[in-house]
């Protein structure tokens, strides 16, 4: 009889054992189908580091689950490319991206995604290389004293939208920075022209105060010579500052004239629409508040359109 007992009781203490552990794994299963879908989610709507979380708590729930750990490794390349695009690093966010788009059976969202950057950044390495041939050539053209002509060329990369956008922010920075330099370099040779011009007219000169007149005139025609037309054109142009002549039409708005205060306000809209105002000039700054206002828009959606 006690023989009977003791089977009945080991027969039930072994069923007990089987349910806790079937219990258990059903459990454990449940949750990690929960984390890996919490993961896919989170990756739909752009919280990756979420959805990192929750496939690291999926492996924990299954460990060296191949599914988990693929999308783990897939979301955390992803997060490096996407990094690597706002440090402006974009061979490095090229390499990435590639390596987001070739993993099989990952997330299909983040393959997509991976694509679409994968464009977007080829296109930005063909803007640097094509912006970084023009700023070579005026850099070369400031070495030579031609500074009319390297303010031609900066011109072709002022007038691309696409220069202002963050991308090229280095880029722009230098290409403002030879602006100035040209300016400076127009500035004092038209002076240094002038003087020399000035003194030998006053030497050879004996006669009455008409005479003077006369080659003071031949003085200013003999300055103006000796610079090139586009120099000539270029030196009417930024004579006398560092900023192209601006009328005073050019600075208002609506018949108003546009205020410090709303020029400050406005780079700050157009910074958040994702271009670089900073490296604006006022003048950019309210030529875009004039645009915006005549295409009947909002100044961040007109960055948005035509200065990204």
């Amino acid at each position: 009889m006690k023989k009977w007992v003791w089977v009945v009781a080991t027969i039930v203490v072994a069923l007990l054992i089987g349910g806790y552990a079937y219990s258990n794994h059903h459990a454990t299963a449940k949750e990690y189908q929960a984390a890996m879908a919490n993961g896919r989610t989170a990756i739909q709507s752009k919280h990756y580091t979420q959805a990192e979380s929750y496939f690291q708590n999926a492996l924990k729930r299954r460990l060296n689950d191949k599914t988990a750990q693929r999308y783990l490794t897939q979301t955390q390349r992803f997060v490096s490319a996407e990094n690597a695009l706002d440090d402006l690093h974009f061979a490095s966010a090229q390499k990435h991206y590639q390596t987001v788009q070739d993993t099989k059976n990952g997330s299909q969202v983040l393959t997509k995604r991976a694509q679409d950057r994968l464009k977007q950044v080829k296109t930005i390495r063909g803007n640097v290389k094509q912006f970084k041939k023009l700023l070579t050539q005026a850099q070369g053209q400031n070495e030579a004293l031609n500074y009319g002509q390297s303010n031609t060329t900066l011109d072709e990369l002022f007038n691309n939208s696409k220069f202002r956008q963050r991308y090229y922010k280095n880029l722009y920075s230098q290409a403002l920075a030879l602006r100035k330099a040209n300016n400076a370099g127009q500035t004092a040779s038209l002076a240094s022209s002038a003087s020399s011009t000035a003194a030998a007219s006053s030497s050879e000169s004996s006669a009455t105060s008409s005479s003077t007149a006369t080659s003071s005139s031949t003085a200013t025609s003999s300055s103006s010579a000796s610079l090139t037309s586009s120099e000539q054109a270029a030196a009417k142009n930024y004579s006398g500052s560092n900023e192209y002549t601006v009328t005073k039409k050019q600075k208002e708005l609506n018949g108003k004239t546009i205020t410090a205060d709303q020029i400050a306000s406005a780079r700050k809209t157009i910074n958040a629409a994702g271009v670089q105002a900073d490296a604006m000039s006022d003048q950019d700054v309210r030529v875009a508040l004039q645009q915006a206002n005549k295409k009947d828009m909002s100044l961040s959606a007109y960055a948005k359109q035509y200065l990204q």
